[in-house]
């Protein structure tokens, strides 16, 4: 007779999933500054060339490839998708210039950072 045994009630839990997402966001912007300064100066630029709206996901994917080919190999910096919409509310909220500049659609980040407009 063999015994069958479930696994997964002896895995640790996600803690991750325990502190709501704004709070992580707020603990990752906090401990990368620059993620938001690069962010925002790419989001000038387009403006300079005429754009005048744009969404953030293009930006984050430009970021994650430029900190993928420039920073050590061996980081764990990693840019979570999740971060994009309290990120462009941020950008927008921070910078007059840039008020709704991103397309945005209804986010657990509205509730911290404000709607779509």
């Amino acid at each position: 007779m063999q015994l069958e045994l479930d696994l997964k009630h002896f895995l640790a839990p996600d803690c991750s999933q325990l502190v709501p997402a704004y709070d992580r966001w707020q603990a990752f912007n906090y401990a990368n500054p620059t993620v938001i300064v690069e962010l925002t100066d790419m989001a000038r630029r387009l403006k300079a060339r005429g754009v005048e709206h744009y969404g953030i996901g293009a930006l984050w994917e430009v970021l994650r490839y430029q900190r993928l080919v420039t920073d050590d190999p061996t980081s764990n910096f990693k840019l979570n998708d999740h971060y994009r919409a309290y990120y462009a509310r941020e950008i927008m909220a921070r910078n007059p210039d840039l008020e709704g500049f991103f397309s945005t659609r209804r986010s657990a980040a509205d509730e911290h950072l404000g709607g779509p407009k």
